[in-house]
């Protein structure tokens, strides 16, 4: 069970680590609308992603999970994400809802983000 233990906190530390890497990636990012998709994905990875994004001001779009099974974050100024939030679901034919600039759901068609990207992009 020590070994299981062990092995469990090198899995968190690492999954922060990516966290960090990728929000940090994200900032330098010169793209108006923050995009990430993972495959496997838990919710420490998504919460210390967010939390390391800071105050920052362009939207996010965390998508996570595979064909069948997939969850999304939509997370930005609290205006643009109430009047766009509900269309980004539809488009990805999914459900879920939000509040204070965050809405989060479920889909199943991973296939369906690529366009939902460039729409939500277009309404930027």
């Amino acid at each position: 069970w020590y070994q299981r233990r062990v092995r469990g906190k090198q899995c968190e530390r690492l999954s922060d680590e990516l966290a960090t890497l990728h929000a940090s990636a994200l900032i330098a990012s010169p793209e108006q609308v923050l995009v990430i998709h993972r495959p496997t994905c838990d919710a420490q990875f998504s919460q210390t992603l967010q939390h390391r994004l800071g105050e920052e001001k362009r939207p996010l779009l965390l998508t996570m999970g595979e064909q069948g099974a997939a969850q999304v974050v939509f997370k930005g100024p609290e205006e643009m994400v109430d009047r766009l939030g509900k269309e980004l679901m539809k488009r990805l034919d999914g459900k879920g809802g939000g509040k204070n600039g965050r809405f989060q759901g479920k889909f199943s068609d991973v296939g369906k983000v690529a366009g939902a990207v460039e729409w939500l992009k277009s309404e930027i």
